[in-house]
């Protein structure tokens, strides 16, 4: 394991902060209200070791970026914003879900997206209020 320097603990603080995944920029600005000379470098450096650690986990979706996230201690699903992209996290109850698997097939993992508008972008949100797009 790599030694826990400020700018990793800043890193983890922010994704724990935020709630959700975040792309490297993300974690970069909001990481430099902790240590305001973090650099890129620095970030992917550290991201790279916190994944092969097991201590951040990479969120991939078709034309969006890599975003991190810390192992999930329930189920959840993700909803990714049609106007600002980004993605939150939604808890998932047993019940929500069925899935049924014809027969000779095995389950690895599951992923199910949630399309729509986040409460700052919906339709009559806080960035629709102020004229935001």
């Amino acid at each position: 394991m790599e030694r826990q320097t400020k700018q990793r603990q800043a890193i983890l603080q922010v994704i724990r902060e935020q709630g959700r995944p975040l792309t490297v920029d993300e974690i970069l600005n909001y990481g430099r209200f902790h240590v305001p000379r973090l650099g890129m470098t620095t970030v992917y450096r550290s991201v790279r070791a916190m994944l092969r650690e097991g201590v951040l986990l990479g969120v991939q979706y078709p034309g969006q970026p890599t975003r991190y996230e810390m192992p999930a201690h329930s189920d959840h699903i993700h909803f990714i914003c049609n106007c600002c992209g980004k993605v939150h996290d939604l808890p998932l109850s047993q019940t929500e879900i069925s899935l049924q698997l014809p027969d000779g097939f095995v389950a690895k993992g599951q992923e199910l997206i949630v399309y729509g508008f986040c409460p700052e972008c919906r339709p009559g949100g806080k960035a629709a209020d102020a004229g935001i797009s």
